[in-house]
């Protein structure tokens, strides 16, 4: 069966203002519809790259449409701007947007002196006047040689059933991921433990590194059906970006679409090759926005585009294959733990792997109909440091592994879906 396909181009609806704040670039869209009107919050800058020192500061607009396509730009733009000798100093990057009651929140990164991102939050009840959140920032970098110690960036924030979550992308040495927050207020937020979540492959300055996505930026997540999608943005060799896909049931265990990056964003008679970053979502109208990047180095140009988006598409049982990432070097304890539950009712084919440090029993947990009745499907004995596999050829809705280790342990585990 021919694979949905997934978007098509519309093309440029917002570029640079030539003489103005926003000259060199406009980029990370932030979209909204209400009541019959198209709102977006973006990044403009006016020269250089617009962080780090070598250019303008990056800061915020916004824009008006009528149909998400034709947009006028706020006569009192820029709507954000830096603060002197706060977190947010050096300008801005991009995050997300919700709405509370009357309020709006949004979650933005900044950069402050010392060149690192941290993550802020500010309000407003008409999307041209801000106030800063008092306790900015309300994410920061982490420890010393850390996964995320020189900066955090990109919140992309939801409201889940009993708590919030933040998705958000670090960066370290040799890192550039993504990793996960939570929260019970969306001002007060506790690092996941076991970030990072969502794991680059590769390193994207190797000479021989393969991958597209080798260092890769949460931008917009949001719960689509059953799941969680993720549009993310990644880099690969000759600092080339692409955009891709990936699910997760719970915001932890992740899987890579299998038809990423997304091709076809750019016009037809350029580099195909070309970059784009920045992915948002406006579900209800089915559009994807999204920069697109003329040139190369700090002085590209950046410009917003729109496509079309087959939502029905975006679908993990449409994906001819997944892996999904349950564990990665999770700390069990003699008690045990479990893993995310996953939808496999439309793969035929399912394989789980584990490996431990030490010696323990996996059970594998099958929901045969998806009405949360788990049933033990088989119970083995795994010895220490040694890659453990089993196929699974029922068919049943959703699969979750249980381990019992003989002694507190590092864990990863897998569970490789096809049709």
């Amino acid at each position: 069966m021919a694979a949905m396909p997934l978007c098509e181009r519309i093309g440029i609806v917002l570029e640079p203002t030539s003489g103005s704040w926003d000259a060199k670039g406009t980029a990370a869209p932030i979209v909204w519809h209400e009541d019959g009107c198209y709102f977006m919050l973006y990044q403009g800058w006016e020269k250089g790259s617009g962080w780090r020192g070598d250019g303008s500061p990056r800061m915020f607009g916004l824009a008006m449409s009528e149909d998400g396509i034709h947009w006028e730009k706020h006569n009192g733009n820029p709507v954000l701007t830096p603060t002197e000798g706060s977190f947010d100093e050096l300008g801005f990057e991009a995050g997300c947007l919700l709405k509370l009651g009357d309020e709006y929140w949004l979650y933005y990164s900044g950069f402050a002196a010392d060149g690192k991102l941290r993550i802020g939050l500010a309000f407003s009840n008409d999307l041209v006047n801000w106030r800063k959140f008092d306790s900015n920032p309300i994410v920061d970098p982490g420890t010393h040689e850390s996964w995320d110690c020189d900066g955090v960036a990109f919140p992309s924030v939801i409201r889940m059933r009993h708590e919030w979550l933040m998705l958000y992308s670090g960066y370290g040495p040799h890192s550039m991921q993504i990793g996960g927050a939570i929260s019970g207020d969306g001002k007060n937020w506790i690092k996941h433990g076991d970030n990072p979540l969502f794991l680059q492959r590769g390193w994207h300055e190797e000479p021989e590194c393969p991958f597209w996505d080798a260092g890769i930026e949460v931008h917009h997540a949001f719960i689509h059906g059953d799941h969680i999608t993720m549009f993310y943005e990644g880099i690969g060799r000759q600092g080339r970006y692409g955009i891709g896909i990936a699910y997760s049931p719970d915001g932890i265990a992740w899987a890579r679409s299998s038809r990423n990056p997304i091709m076809g964003l750019t016009d037809a008679t350029v580099k195909q090759d070309m970059s784009v970053v920045h992915p948002w979502v406006l579900q209800g109208m089915g559009l994807l926005y999204y920069s697109e990047v003329l040139g190369a180095s700090a002085g590209a140009v950046h410009r917003i585009c729109a496509a079309k988006l087959n939502m029905a598409a975006i679908e993990p049982e449409h994906e001819h294959a997944l892996v999904y990432s349950l564990w990665q070097r999770h700390q069990v304890d003699i008690n045990g733990a479990v893993t995310s539950e996953i939808s496999c009712a439309s793969f035929p084919q399912k394989t789980v792997w584990l490996w431990s440090s030490t010696r323990g029993s996996v059970t594998i947990e099958v929901d045969i109909l998806g009405d949360g009745n788990w049933n033990e499907l088989e119970e083995v004995n795994v010895d220490a440091n040694q890659l453990w596999h089993h196929h699974i050829p029922e068919l049943m809705a959703r699969v979750r592994l249980r381990f019992l280790p003989r002694s507190s342990a590092f864990v990863s585990a897998w569970l490789a879906m096809s049709k």
